[in-house]
Order: structure tokens, then sequence, then C-alpha cells
């Protein structure tokens, strides 16, 4: 629903709207990941869509924090298939916690004392191809591998914020009755990790209702159902488990919600009235 977190090129490609995401991973464990992030589109002026961002993250004693805005580019190829060239610029910043760390030993762990709270620049880019019936991207959220904490003259450290790299596609196909089929897949590349490939596939009426499933390479699958109303309002849940059977595997499942405020809805559906009557 909100593909412009990964890749820029998505901004403003589904109109202008708010919307808020909140993802519950691992239900019932302590301090497990959590992830909400707000979402602005504006409305397109002279090819440009702007986007703001913000994004929060939480798992255990760290709290980060992204402050992002997009800039997205039309190219229009033909009458009804378009290029877009999306940049992706802003900051986080990690905040953590080292005191909430449960020690052995009274005494102190010089190890921790390159672990701090740090800001990262961030700088972003993507491209999209889009036709009515689909559409592919490829997008890096952030460009560069950044050092997570300072060396000192006792200890060097090795964590980095590695670049990620996505790469996603999708079409409609439409049935009978009113009915369409919604088939998307997301592929994530990162260094010293397995890659990430996951699917989903919506069965959509009237643009209005939509049901799917979705499975991923690491044996995790999910539900999801949304809802739009005249209003523009819409709504979803998703709800994801693991399928792994190895002892060692967290099976705990994960919960998200998304509500969404399309602006000025009533009046592309009469543009779109007088389009068909010319």
């Amino acid at each position: 629903m909100n593909m412009s977190v990964y890749n820029p090129a998505f901004t403003g490609t589904n109109g202008t709207f708010i919307s808020f995401n909140s993802r519950s991973q691992w239900t019932g464990i302590v301090d497990a990941p959590r992830t909400n992030y707000l979402i602005y589109n504006l409305p397109q002026k002279e090819r440009v869509s702007l986007g703001f961002s913000l994004q929060n993250d939480r798992v255990f004693i760290e709290n980060k924090t992204h402050i992002i805005i997009d800039y997205n580019y039309q190219l229009q190829i033909t009458k009804d298939k378009f290029l877009y060239l999306g940049l992706k610029g802003g900051g986080f910043y990690n905040a953590i916690d080292t005191n909430r760390l449960q020690r052995l030993y009274l005494t102190s762990n010089p190890a921790l004392a390159a672990v701090k709270s740090y800001f990262t620049p961030i700088l972003g880019l993507g491209i999209q191809f889009k036709t009515p019936n689909y559409f592919i991207g490829v997008g890096v959220p952030s460009l560069f591998d950044n050092k997570r904490f300072q060396d000192n003259a006792v200890w060097e450290t090795s964590a980095t914020d590695m670049a990620y790299l996505y790469f996603s596609g999708g079409s409609t196909f439409q049935l009978k009755n009113n009915f369409s089929l919604s088939p998307v897949f997301i592929y994530r590349a990162v260094p010293n990790s397995p890659n990430l490939l996951f699917g989903t596939i919506a069965v959509d009426y009237k643009e209005q209702f939509s049901i799917g499933a979705g499975y991923a390479n690491n044996n995790n699958i999910a539900f999801f159902v949304s809802s739009k109303n005249f209003k523009g309002i819409e709504w979803g849940y998703g709800y994801e488990f693991t399928n792994r059977k190895d002892g060692t595997a967290i099976q705990a499942g994960t919960h998200e919600l998304f509500i969404r405020f399309n602006i000025n809805i009533s009046s592309e559906k009469e543009i779109e009235k007088l389009q068909e009557q010319l």
C-alpha cells in the first residue's frame, strides 16, 4: 500500500493521501520490533510529486526515527505509459539505551563505550515504469553504508547500516462480474544477509474491497483484507506468521493495520465521469 517507503519513484502515483501504518511483530514477546509510519503525498504539479514521511522503528534497546522527503518526476512515454524518477532525502536518529541491558556483573563493560546514539543522513533513489495493467520498479532507500558506532583507542567496531536494494513489480487482471486479480512481488537484497522474496495476490471487488494472501522465501505466510468507502477512506489489516519447523524459530504472529485518507477523491471521480462522457 505504501511502496514509496522503499522506492521514491512510487510517490504520488496513487494520488494525494495521508496514511498511517502500524506493525507489531512477534506479538507477546517483550521488546519485539514495532514500526509506525505516517505518509503524506501532495498533489502532482508540473509532473512533480512530493511526499513526506515520518517513521519510527523500535526493537529491544533501539529507537530509530526517520524523517524523509520524497521527490518524484514523471516522464510520459506514450499516452498511458509513464516512467518515474525518484529521489529520497532526509535522515534518521537511532536512540540506543544501553542502561536497559541486563548486567551479569556490577562493573561496567568497556565494550559498550562505543555503543552510543547516532544520526545518519539518507540519500536514496528509485525508478518505476507504469502502465494501466502493470508496473516494475527498482529502489534503493539509502545509497550508503554507514558505520554505526565510533571506534576508540581500545575498541574497533564492525556494526554497519547497509544499503538495501528493492526490486518490485505487479499487475492487474480484470475478471468477470467486477472482480480483478492483483499479484505483486518484492525482492530485497542486502549484503551479508539472505535475500528476501515476498509475493502477494489479492482479489478485488469493484475496487472497493480486497482480500488476499502472501508468502515469503523465509517461510512467512500472510493474510490481509482492505476496504475503501465512498468518502475515500481506506483501511486494512494484515496478519503474518512463520511456517518454519525448527525449534529456534519465533512462532509468534505479526499484526499490521493501516488507514488512508484520500484527498480530493470526489473531484477525481468527477473528472473520470467527464472523460467517459467525452
